[in-house]
């Protein structure tokens, strides 16, 4: 995970370039993405799509759907998450956000939740965008008859090749346990890919 850590590192710091395309906020924002990683000591990568599309105001919905592929072992997982929350300008550049959603893993791992979190979005420039998020999530594991709670930090950015077209690079990590075991139950996760926003 430190060569993953690295990366995301690497590709943050390539996206501090001067601004080159002018815009304005997108309404909504579709993309797909490659994802590779580790949960609870099990190699894995696979495939997404995620979105979100403002509403009224500072309303949003968003949604992403990721097939995942354990490496060390037969086994595949679908994760579906679709929720809502609503989003605040904290000074010209800067955003507030807080969103709550339903989450749902299918295929060879059977578990539902939900999970609440809160963040802030910078835009130091017109081309690059950087984000963060914590969030609290609790799934209820159908196969072990355990729920699993924690924590889950998201840190990421985008690099603007056209007005609507991005390169988005994000690290994810979750910090669980499984509540009734006291097991840990840890997911970390580097996704690369492209995204393309409408207005």
């Amino acid at each position: 995970m430190k060569k993953q850590l690295g990366m995301v590192g690497l590709a943050v710091a390539m996206m501090a370039a001067p601004a080159a395309y002018a815009g304005s906020m997108p309404a909504g924002s579709v993309g797909a993405y490659y994802s590779t990683g580790d949960s609870n000591d099990a190699d894995f990568d696979g495939f997404g799509i995620r979105g979100w599309a403002s509403l009224n105001g500072p309303w949003f919905v968003h949604g992403e759907y990721g097939m995942l592929s354990a490496k060390d072992f037969n086994a595949d997982v679908d994760a579906l998450r679709i929720g809502g929350g609503f989003a605040g300008e904290i000074q010209k550049g800067a955003m507030w956000l807080a969103k709550a959603e339903y989450l749902m893993n299918g295929g060879d791992a059977d578990a539902s939740g939900f999970g609440v979190h809160g963040g802030v979005m910078f835009m130091p420039s017109d081309q690059v965008g950087l984000f963060g998020t914590i969030g609290y999530l609790n799934m209820s594991d159908d196969n072990a008859g355990d729920d699993s709670a924690g924590l889950e930090l998201n840190v990421g950015g985008k690099f603007s090749f056209t007005k609507e077209w991005a390169g988005v690079v994000d690290y994810r990590t979750y910090m669980g346990e499984y509540e009734d075991a006291g097991v840990d139950d840890e997911t970390n996760e580097l996704r690369i890919g492209a995204s393309y926003s409408f207005y």
